[in-house]
């Protein structure tokens, strides 16, 4: 299972692992503290699951979650989550919808450390908000990669050279194709300059 895992690990994209990465990025961010600080005469610190913030961070933890497992599952074998076609256009919108839950609750917490003396914004959100928008910027470029390469088949190209067929020099004769007819001879060309 191991080696499966880690030949699947070694066959994806470089978009893809950094994208990755990121959703990992964002998921330890969640397990590190986001608020601490003097709480009611007490330390006190929350991570990603506790505080007022705590139910984006499990919506945020789930999302993740659903996207890593949607790229895994067919890889390793597993049932197929989201349809190829749709992959890419489905983790952007996963994926942004994480930066605009993360975003909002630093602005929450943000706001509280503001207001209250003593408490203190910590760096696990800045870890998890850092994931999540590096992942949400590869899931774009995915998306826009997809896009131009179904414009791209739609539509034929001069620019692009023509495939030519070689004939395999092994092959005999009577495999081979007959060359084409030389092209029929022009027409004689007056050249004179008085026509008479």
């Amino acid at each position: 299972m191991f080696e499966k895992f880690t030949r699947v690990l070694r066959g994806m994209e470089l978009e893809e692992k950094v994208l990755h990465a990121g959703l990992i990025l964002c998921l330890i961010g969640l397990f590190f503290p986001w608020l601490g600080g003097q709480w009611v005469g007490e330390e006190q610190q929350w991570n990603g699951f506790g505080f007022h913030t705590g139910f984006m961070g499990q919506t945020v933890f789930i999302i993740d979650l659903f996207i890593v497992a949607m790229t895994l599952s067919p890889l390793l074998g597993g049932p197929v989550l989201v349809r190829k076609a749709v992959r890419h256009y489905v983790r952007l919108v996963l994926c942004a919808i994480t930066s605009i839950l993360l975003i909002a609750s630093f602005t929450v917490l943000f706001r509280l450390t503001s207001e209250v003396s003593g408490a203190e914004i910590r760096f696990g959100i800045y870890i998890s908000i850092v994931g999540s928008l590096l992942s949400t910027l590869y899931a774009f470029l995915k998306y826009d990669e997809q896009r131009k390469n179904e414009v791209h088949e739609l539509f034929h190209h001069p620019d692009e050279q023509q495939k030519v067929t070689k004939i395999p020099s092994y092959l005999p004769d009577e495999h081979r194709p007959p060359p084409p007819p030389p092209p029929s001879p022009m027409p004689v060309e007056d050249h004179s300059l008085f026509k008479p």
